[in-house]
């Protein structure tokens, strides 16, 4: 039991509500997982204080470069589900507002961050004050955010030296804030078809992570090819397997197709989701952006749009 428990009850009047919580959470510390708040989605799902549905999945986006979806969701008569954004490692008071904004309007937030110093540092403590400063920020947002720390590390150095990092990172934000979930997020494909040194099994940190994302995106109509990939057998029951296994929530954290795809098979979203959520996937966040692309992901067709409308207006959300 707690320090605060013993507040004696005569206080409490005269403290004043505001000021006991604030006493509690001085004197309680960083909130016990059991403890926190949780709440629901809007197809009457509990949703974990750390953001992660107990069944069915988010439907969301990252937009332009980090802009406002406001207007974009009025076009659509729908709010997005989960919003993806990407911040630099001195960009933290916008990535927080930002986050405070999607809370607001009952989107889930989820934030990818660089690092303001090197894998290997981070590792050693360099960024310890850096990572607890971002937590304490999210632990006064009234909702539950979603952060990664150098989404995509395949091929951005030594891989063991970031997972270093992820295992000194992850309890430390998670401690700070009990409604922040700790999330990794890698490209997909190396973890089943690139270099050993990128399989799940090596480069997994061993501490308590929330969420696995994986950014995979549809190749048919993209720079001349014409062959389309199977999600389901290739990527996701594989994933899903290893996420129980792990007692890992997992989801898109990116996921795009071309226009060309779009015409070609005008349901591949709605069955991509269905698919994920069938093998136990929490969260599809499509790339609506040019941000860093090989190919247009953008929702710039009325085809892709019209999919991902359809979408988004049967896929639950926070409340």
């Amino acid at each position: 039991m707690s320090e605060s428990s013993y507040l004696p009850r005569t206080l409490l009047p005269a403290l004043g509500l505001t000021v006991v919580l604030a006493l509690m959470l001085t004197l309680a510390g960083p909130v016990p997982e059991s403890h926190a708040a949780r709440s629901r989605m809007t197809n009457g799902c509990i949703v974990t204080a750390r953001g992660i549905p107990s069944c069915g999945a988010y439907v969301g986006a990252a937009y332009g470069g980090n802009a406002s979806v406001t207007a974009w969701e009025r076009r659509m008569g729908r709010q997005l589900g989960v919003h993806r954004t990407f911040w630099g490692g001195d960009d933290v008071t916008d990535a927080i507002n930002t986050a405070r904004s999607d809370a607001a309007h009952h989107r889930l937030p989820w934030i990818s961050f660089k690092t303001p110093y090197a894998w290997s540092q981070m590792a050693r403590g360099r960024g310890d004050a850096w990572a607890r400063g971002i937590a304490r920020a999210i632990r006064t947002i009234p909702g539950p955010v979603w952060v990664a720390i150098h989404h995509e590390p395949e091929g951005d150095g030594r891989i063991a030296q970031w997972t270093a990092m992820q295992k000194r990172l992850a309890p430390i934000m998670r401690r700070a804030a009990p409604n922040l979930g700790y999330t990794i997020i890698l490209t997909g494909y190396n973890q089943f078809h690139g270099p050993a040194q990128y399989r799940l099994n090596r480069l997994w940190p061993r501490t308590k992570i929330d969420v696995a994302g994986f950014d995979l995106y549809e190749e048919y109509g993209r720079q001349g090819r014409y062959k389309w990939r199977d999600f389901y057998r290739s990527y996701f029951t594989p994933i899903g397997r290893w996420a129980r296994q792990k007692r890992v929530a997992w989801g898109l954290a990116e996921t795009g197709y071309s226009i060309a795809a779009a015409r070609k098979q005008p349901q591949w979203m709605r069955k991509v989701y269905s698919q994920m959520v069938r093998r136990g996937g929490k969260a599809f966040s499509y790339f609506n952006t040019n941000l860093n692309s090989t190919a247009d992901w953008r929702l710039n067709a009325a085809v892709k749009q019209a999919a991902f409308n359809r979408l988004i207006r049967i896929a639950p959300r926070l409340r």
